[in-house]
């Protein structure tokens, strides 16, 4: 029997895993029904290139709510590739970690290079990306739990389709808001290294210690 099968018979026979989609489908609704119009100016101003007259700071969101909506979009990509419900925290952390990493070296590199408000512009989009890739993940991850008529090929190359799709538009922001010429080239490919594969690197690290130690 193939491990991802092994997966996902323990998770659906796992009563936690039911209250932990609950869970996060109630923080999820509690979250947009509270600022469904500032969350909808991200995914608008989204489309946008970089002449973007956008204010943000008018259009700020309660902390609370972010939180919940964090909370959701982390918890999305951890369902997705745990094997065991009472790992959830351990999971958790580790992908919030990596997120938090992706922010800090953003900004960072914005901070070097004297582009603050480049980057920070660029963030937002970039979080913004991987809110929606995370919510669309939700669906994918508890239908290979609770739909096994589907098979593992079906939801690999589902996957696949959607990753590809993001990285695509990422890469077309980049450009979008950091192209400027040929010498920002360099600037966009010091941020590719720094803040694409850096955090990959330190992810795969830090996955192998879990792994090893669980």
């Amino acid at each position: 029997m193939f491990p991802s099968q092994l997966r996902i018979d323990s998770l659906a026979s796992s009563p936690w895993f039911g209250l932990l989609v609950l869970i996060v489908l109630i923080a999820l609704a509690l979250s947009l029904s509270a600022h469904r119009k500032q969350y909808s100016l991200y995914v608008r101003n989204l489309v946008n290139k970089q002449g973007r007259v956008m204010n943000y700071d008018q259009e700020s969101t309660t902390v609370w709510a972010n939180v919940l909506l964090w909370f959701a979009i982390v918890s999305s990509y951890v369902l997705l590739i745990m094997n065991d419900a009472a790992l959830f925290p351990i999971f958790f952390i580790v992908v919030a970690a990596y997120f938090g990493l992706k922010l800090a070296l953003i900004r960072f590199v914005g901070y070097v290079f004297g582009n603050k408000e480049v980057a920070r512009t660029f963030s937002i989009d970039y979080f913004v990306i991987v809110a929606m890739f995370g919510l669309m993940l939700l669906p994918v991850a508890c239908g290979r739990i609770y739909m096994p008529g589907v098979s593992d090929l079906a939801w690999t190359i589902l996957l696949l389709m959607m990753g590809i799709f993001v990285l695509i538009t990422l890469f077309i922001k980049l450009l979008q808001i950091f192209y400027t010429g040929i010498s920002s080239l360099f600037y966009i490919f010091l941020y590719l290294c720094t803040s694409e594969i850096l955090p990959l690197f330190v992810a795969a690290k830090v996955a192998s210690i879990v792994v090893i130690h669980v």
